[in-house]
């Protein structure tokens, strides 16, 4: 603390004012600002904790073991679907953990406006890798799916 003091007591050298109380004034806001900049560091360091990561595949629980389907399965069922959908082109597919236990398929993609409503491709999009992944792989974890449209192509 002794150190701490002295520290503060150089700094008060460098401070504008006349008397105690101004350096003081100066010091204490100082001190504040410090403590506001850790906290900001802090909470900086929290949130990238707390992101959402990308997981490697899905572990299915079965009575007689349990099942791991990996990403790369899951990415290529998704792309097979892109002949399906004239004008999509998939670029990205991310497993991620949503809050809790749920499941969220990330799908980034380009699309050609020429070919119909956004809206509506996303729709059916959406109902097709549940009913695929159901179908081919058997899970029912993942809970939604978020399609992120990157670009028009020009």
């Amino acid at each position: 603390m002794e150190r701490l003091s002295g520290y503060l007591h150089r700094l008060e050298q460098f401070l504008p004012g006349a008397d105690e109380f101004e350096h003081g004034f100066y010091t204490a806001l100082i001190l504040v600002g410090a403590v506001i900049l850790l906290l900001l560091v802090l909470y900086c360091i929290y949130r990238l904790q707390r992101r959402a990561a990308g997981l490697d595949g899905v572990t299915l629980k079965r009575d007689d073991g349990d099942v791991f389907v990996a990403k790369a399965a899951l990415t290529q069922a998704v792309r097979n679907l892109e002949p399906t959908f004239p004008g999509m082109d998939i670029q990205k597919v991310i497993l991620r953990r949503k809050h809790g236990a749920a499941l969220e398929l990330a799908v980034t993609l380009v699309y050609d406006a020429r070919n119909g409503s956004f809206d509506t491709l996303t729709k059916s999009l959406k109902e097709r890798i549940f009913k695929d992944l159901d179908e081919i792989f058997g899970i029912d974890t993942v809970k939604s799916v978020a399609v992120k449209l990157l670009k028009l192509p020009e």
